[in-house]
């Protein structure tokens, strides 16, 4: 008899991997006909059925996802192992918020300074939200990590065609630059010379 309860993943997911070692403990005090069925959409028979259940609940395309066939609900997003044993009790799950939005950080118009300035305040807001976050955030320590990567690449990213166009564009008019400023030196000193010579017959 197949399990009336599934657990939808797919390969590359992260947040399917995270939450699949609470669903195996959670499975090893279930008997066979009580065990969570793991299906990976990755599978056409595994996606027909998750299909079916998103078209019938009205649901987005998310993995990782709990379905009870029993009863018809659903669990989406990663969930903590507290979360999965409400979820299959029926029992409500309560969801955390933030009391305030993560700091943003615009990493195409920012310095290193800026980057600097983003960091004290997101371990500060994690401080203070930290009663507050749902389950499957991103630790605080991951999250600078992350930004300060991209932040990196974006600064150190090859230029584009129309950049690099530009660049010789300019550096095509360098040498011409050059000459008229050593040709308009040359004429000062000619100048300074000539004056030289008009002081000294003077005298």
């Amino acid at each position: 008899m197949a399990s009336p309860i599934y657990f939808f993943t797919r390969s590359g997911c992260i947040w399917c991997q995270k939450m699949k070692p609470s669903i195996d403990e959670i499975n090893k005090t279930l008997n066979d006909e009580q065990k969570i069925e793991i299906l990976s959409i990755d599978d056409q028979k595994s996606k027909t059925i998750y299909d079916n259940i998103i078209r019938m609940n009205k649901l987005q395309n998310v993995v990782p996802l709990m379905y009870n066939s029993n009863i018809g609900t659903t669990l989406l997003g990663y969930k903590d192992i507290r979360d999965i044993r409400k979820f299959l009790k029926a029992e409500p799950i309560d969801y955390k918020k933030p009391l305030t939005p993560l700091p943003h950080f615009d990493i195409k118009n920012s310095s290193g300074k800026d980057l600097d300035n983003w960091k004290k305040d997101v371990i500060l807001w994690y401080e203070i939200n930290k009663a507050n976050l749902p389950s499957n955030i991103v630790d605080k320590e991951k999250m600078i990590d992350m930004v300060y990567k991209q932040f990196i690449a974006y600064r150190t990213k090859p230029l584009t065609i129309e950049e690099r166009l530009s660049k010789l564009e300019e550096q095509s008019h360098e040498p011409q630059n050059y000459r008229e400023e050593c040709e308009r030196m040359n004429k000062e000193l000619k100048n300074l010379k000539l004056q030289i010579k008009k002081l000294k017959r003077l005298k």
